[in-house]
């Protein structure tokens, strides 16, 4: 509904800007060029004017050959408080479709929702592909993170956030970045960690991802480790699995090809009972069952001395 009334309002901004509703004396030209090579103009609202209690003004730069690019609207505070923000700016192709719009929410909004900016981005059949937030200092001081991105699926339903951290949070956490996946329902399924440099060289591991069931416990880990410690402990990645009080069952360990040719095996299952190691096994890639102790070939049946 919200979207669906913007986007009338916007119509109806259109239409006062290029139709005779809106006197010349209340039209102004700011730019003969602007940097879009065209006209920027203004148009301002008088108490009595149409639609004086929803915009306060105008400001659209078109291109050389007359179409909007950018179109800036300020809104009346009746407007804010009945829709949330007081300014949007929309951006334009040269065939106008629109691209993308801004939009920004008072300091009381703000305060309230946690973010003060935010980007819808739109492809050409006019469906949201992706939304972006900018938060206020203090949800960051408490969440960690200053901007997140949210993206869409052709029905509208929404399918992966990203939420990009602040460097002084990044380097509390160790990662500067989390991406989280959704399913048809909204319903978290994983969420992937990029760690820093600092943290790399200090865990070995550069990636993460946590699965989740479907109550939302994490049921699976999976570290991906870079080439200095895969190199110096001969794995590169490893996933634990985990019940639902969140203990591991076993653990999988992936080798690295050099080390399963020095050693004989790639693959190695550690099993858990009560937090406990309760089993190991290990696996051999079928490349390497030839050189290890482990043969593929029949072997000849031993000589029986023993007298029939």
């Amino acid at each position: 509904m919200r979207a669906l009334n913007i986007a009338m309002l916007t119509l109806f901004c259109f239409l006062l800007l290029f139709t005779g509703i809106v006197s010349a004396e209340k039209q102004k030209i700011i730019s003969e060029i602007n940097e879009y090579g065209g006209k920027t103009v203004e148009v301002t609202r008088e108490n009595g004017d149409r639609g004086f209690d929803e915009i306060l003004k105008i400001i659209q730069l078109s291109d050389r050959n007359g179409a909007a690019i950018k179109r800036e609207i300020f809104y009346t505070d009746k407007f804010a408080r009945e829709h949330g923000h007081n300014r949007e700016i929309d951006y334009y192709e040269d065939n106008g479709e629109k691209t993308h719009t801004e939009y920004f929410y008072p300091d009381d909004v703000a305060n309230e929702e946690g973010y003060y900016r935010q980007i819808d981005y739109y492809d050409v059949n006019r469906k949201m592909t992706k939304e972006e937030l900018f938060y206020t200092a203090e949800f960051t001081a408490e969440r960690g993170f200053d901007r997140s991105m949210v993206y869409f699926n052709i029905n509208g339903k929404k399918i992966r956030g990203e939420m990009f951290c602040t460097d002084t949070f990044a380097k509390e956490a160790g990662y500067g970045k989390a991406i989280e996946y959704y399913d048809y329902y909204g319903n978290r399924t994983k969420k992937e960690f990029f760690y820093t440099d600092e943290f790399v060289y200090e865990n070995g591991f550069y990636r993460q991802v946590h699965y989740y069931d479907n109550k939302g416990q994490l049921s699976k880990r999976e570290a991906f480790y870079a080439d200095k410690a895969a190199n110096e402990n001969g794995y590169d990645r490893e996933i634990g699995y985990y019940d639902r009080n969140g203990k591991a069952t076993k653990i999988k360990i992936f080798y690295t090809n050099k080390f399963a040719e020095n050693n004989g095996f790639n693959t190695v299952v550690i099993y858990y009972r009560d937090g406990t190691p309760a089993g190991i096994e290990k696996y051999i890639d079928k490349k390497l069952v030839g050189k290890s102790f482990v043969s593929s070939k029949r072997s000849p049946s031993p000589r029986n001395n023993r007298i029939r």
